[in-house]
């Protein structure tokens, strides 16, 4: 879905394989048309993910949720509604998948997602109570909030303050997504715990639409385990980039990259 590999299609699909997702009139068959679909989706949203948030297994099944979004700058949305054409709008919603797999291959997928969400964040269908749009100027400052209360200086109780319920951090370094108030929470602690005196400061940031792009650097000592390396008492220094999502006044996403790979050099854990 995210990476659009054909061959792990053809891998993990079986050559009946189907698809159905209530925004699309007819189901999609076999690795090619799910292709199609996978496709279709990244050329209507060319910024498109979607990100498991957790999965239950049983038999010959696994249900799992995720979050979906993407900014509408390319093709058509094909839907039952017929070909939604772009407008630049942004959407971000739940949904859960059905899969159904035999002889190590997934033979069925049964899509659900907050079809009416989806419409309404695109403009489809008028919301009865639209919320304010921000402007680039109060997202740039969500953003400078983001890294200088809640990361600097560990704030906590900003993070309800400005980050959306439903937020999701997504970094290299982290098996899965941390979503949500209290996985965020847990995640600052752990890295003020590492790096007591973590600074982060913003070298050049940016806003497009409902998107702020941010490079930053940190500074700090490493007092605490991190990754999987014990306390040192090194100094650091490191560089990355940070997109933000926002809706509705509040952030809902940050994807993150950082040069890890120096930082753990700097740790002692790579060497130099």
């Amino acid at each position: 879905m995210n990476g659009m590999n054909a061959e792990a299609a053809y891998e993990i699909l079986d050559p009946d394989f189907v698809f159905t997702l209530p925004t699309h009139p007819e189901p999609f068959h076999g690795p090619d048309g799910f292709l199609g679909l996978v496709g279709m989706l990244h050329s209507a949203f060319p910024d498109f993910y979607i990100n498991p948030q957790d999965m239950v297994a049983g038999d010959d099944w696994v249900v799992t949720r995720w979050i979906g979004g993407g900014t509408h700058t390319g093709g058509p949305l094909v839907t039952v509604k017929g070909d939604i054409e772009a407008n630049g709008r942004s959407f971000e919603i739940d949904g859960m998948t059905w899969h159904t797999i035999k002889n190590g291959k997934i033979t069925e997928s049964i899509g659900h997602e907050d079809t009416l969400g989806l419409m309404m964040q695109l403009g489809v269908i008028p919301s009865e109570a639209p919320a304010p749009e921000t402007t680039a100027e109060q997202n740039e400052l969500l953003a400078t909030r983001y890294f200088e209360e809640i990361m600097s200086q560990g704030k906590l109780e900003v993070i309800e303050e400005i980050l959306d319920p439903s937020f999701a951090f997504i970094i290299p370094t982290q098996p899965e997504p941390i979503a949500g108030y209290d996985a965020f929470r847990g995640f600052v602690l752990y890295l003020r715990n590492a790096f007591p005196d973590i600074k982060f400061s913003v070298l050049r940031q940016f806003s497009e639409g409902n998107k702020v792009a941010s490079r930053w650097s940190i500074e700090g000592t490493h007092q605490g385990e991190f990754l999987g390396a014990p306390p040192t008492g090194n100094s650091i220094k490191d560089y990355g980039i940070d997109i933000f999502t926002i809706r509705h006044g509040k952030i809902v996403s940050v994807h993150v990259n950082e040069n890890d790979f120096g930082l753990m050099q700097q740790l002692g854990v790579i060497p130099a």
